[in-house]
């Protein structure tokens, strides 16, 4: 399962080559796995609990695919089926980065925005 939270103005930064560019992408960088870590355990901690398998498997999947582009989603088989297909529709991976998209996208303009 994968969600994409975009940020216009980030493509521009990161073909930036500069030192100032390269100081930028770092700090986006620190910025974008920040918010993925807390959207991650948000998630966790709206998981439904039964053994606390999915739970653990929400906080240890958060990991950097490149430069500002982090990832989280359980790699469980239920996984999915809690999220989407389960009765109590709780959606608590999709509810995590709803929640904290705003705050990540306001933070990584601000950052950003320091370097231009």
């Amino acid at each position: 399962m994968r969600m994409n939270v975009k940020v216009q103005g980030l493509n521009e930064v990161m073909r930036d080559f500069s030192l100032k560019g390269i100081q930028a992408q770092n700090k986006a960088d620190k910025v974008t796995e920040t918010y993925t870590r807390k959207m991650a355990n948000v998630a966790a901690d709206n998981a439904p609990v039964d053994k606390g398998d999915l739970r653990a498997n929400l906080l240890a999947s958060p990991r950097r695919l490149k430069s500002a582009t982090w990832e989280f989603g359980g790699t469980l088989a239920y996984t999915r089926r809690q999220e989407y297909e389960h009765k109590t529709k709780k959606g608590f991976i999709r509810k995590a980065v709803w929640a904290n998209r705003n705050d990540y996208r306001m933070k990584l303009r601000e950052e950003l925005a320091r370097w231009k």
